[in-house]
């Protein structure tokens, strides 16, 4: 019954409370491009980071959706007349002029809107550097099975007891990270994105694992008309502490479709290559490099304008050097996500089945090996100053963003050895600096 908790909680869950203030990622955007409040927050926190072009895009698609939004269009109107789109401006003016259903208070709010003084006209380019804080606690590092044995050559030994420092059951581990994202408005409908990134992981007492990784991505963003395009290429190179290193790159396209203010589709296809590094300490590393080809459809469900329904199928084939650890996996994740006035509360489940194509010879000679995986994440993330209002309205909570999260990782496998439960629980502090803001 624990499995089907979560997927329970998403199908019944309703409640209904006000939108808070919180950091938007660009993904976000894409599975959820006609929801209100979600996408007016958005347009905001781009204006903030003086991406005028990228809050211009949200707000016109937002004007088609909602025409009788009398906010919305003045909010674009301010737009454009910040960034001087004199053909826009006009247009926009004499249509809301013109409207008789157009009120006398929102009339005299574009008049002073049309005198205000001229503001500098923004820069194409924006930038911003994110510092990250994350500390997780983990109920079994090491994955320990849940019958303690392993299989080797078809018999079960048992697992290596517990020492502090290979084997472990709980440990926390700490991780310390910086990205800077540059990126620059093409036009009024594309824009370009560059991200680079450096994440160092630490564990309090497992000798293995720690890490420091090295990424970048890059991206493209474009509207055509109920479309939102983003093909995307990126790479990384983790550096382990006593294990094998290896670099990932690929590339792959999402794309989200609306067709109207409560229903959209979400769906991308990807793939990544993974190269181990041969040395002298791991002479037959490479034997362990593989290719990934994913994909996926979800689909979006607008509940209010608070909440959102998404399902996900799931569809990817991993094809690596050693033919036992090529695998096809085939799943479904439900999602749930609602905005509250301290944070955007997510609840998602995700069933995968894995189906290998061969028999690991060290492990068994008849066996294939069947995993069943059910994760459950239950998050809830936002501004600090909706979490601690007493610090709301002081400098110190300006770009900074706080972040629970729990995972349940249950993986039922025929082979002992991957038969492994783990639960995590995560706290992490994110400080946005906006680099327009501190060079101008």
């Amino acid at each position: 019954m624990k499995k089907y908790f979560l997927l329970l909680i998403i199908l019944s869950l309703t409640i209904h409370t006000k939108l808070n203030a919180k950091e938007i990622t660009y993904q976000e955007i894409l599975e959820n491009p006609t929801d209100l409040e979600l996408n007016l927050n958005y347009a905001k926190q781009q204006e903030n980071t003086g991406n005028l072009k990228l809050t211009i895009s949200t707000l016109e698609r937002l004007n088609m959706l909602y025409p009788e939004n009398l906010d919305i269009k003045l909010y674009l109107l301010s737009i454009l007349i910040e960034m001087d789109s004199k053909v826009k401006v006009d247009l926009m003016v004499r249509t809301m002029m013109n409207d008789p259903n157009t009120p006398n208070e929102t009339k005299k709010t574009i008049a002073k809107l049309l005198s205000a003084p001229a503001k500098e006209k923004d820069s194409k380019w924006f930038a911003y550097l994110d510092l990250k804080y994350l500390q997780t606690e983990e109920s079994n590092i090491s994955g320990i099975t849940k019958t303690k044995k392993l299989l080797q050559e078809d018999n079960l030994i048992p697992y290596p007891a517990v020492d502090g420092r290979l084997v472990l059951e709980d440990d926390k581990t700490f991780n310390r990270s910086g990205a800077l994202t540059v990126g620059r408005n093409i036009n009024e409908t594309s824009s370009l994105f560059f991200n680079l990134s450096l994440d160092i992981k630490q564990n309090e007492n497992k000798v293995t694992g720690d890490n420091d990784i090295i990424s970048s991505s890059l991206s493209y963003f474009k509207i055509f008309g109920n479309n939102y395009i983003s093909p995307y290429a990126f790479w990384s190179k983790p550096n382990y502490r006593k294990q094998e290193d290896y670099e990932t790159k690929g590339y792959g396209i999402n794309n989200t479709y609306i067709f109207n203010e409560k229903h959209n589709i979400n769906y991308g296809l990807a793939f990544s290559e993974t190269s181990y590094e041969r040395n002298a300490t791991f002479s037959t590393a490479d034997d362990n490099d593989s290719d990934v080809y994913s994909s996926f459809v979800k689909y979006n469900f607008n509940l209010t304008k608070k909440s959102q329904l998404g399902t996900k199928l799931i569809l990817n084939r991993t094809e690596a050097k050693k033919e036992f650890d090529s695998y096809d996996s085939t799943g479904i994740n439900l999602i749930y996500s609602h905005l509250l006035p301290f944070g955007t509360l997510k609840l998602s489940s995700t069933y995968l089945k894995n189906a290998y194509d061969e028999p690991e010879p060290f492990l068994s000679t008849f066996k294939i090996r069947d995993d069943e995986s059910f994760v459950n994440v239950l998050s809830l993330e936002g501004q600090i100053g909706q979490l601690l209002p007493f610090i709301k309205n002081s400098s110190i909570s300006k770009g900074i963003f706080y972040s629970f999260k729990f995972k349940n990782s249950d993986v039922s496998s025929n082979i002992a050895n991957h038969d492994i439960e783990r639960e995590f629980f995560t706290i992490g502090l994110t400080k946005r600096y906006n680099i327009n803001e501190l060079f101008n």
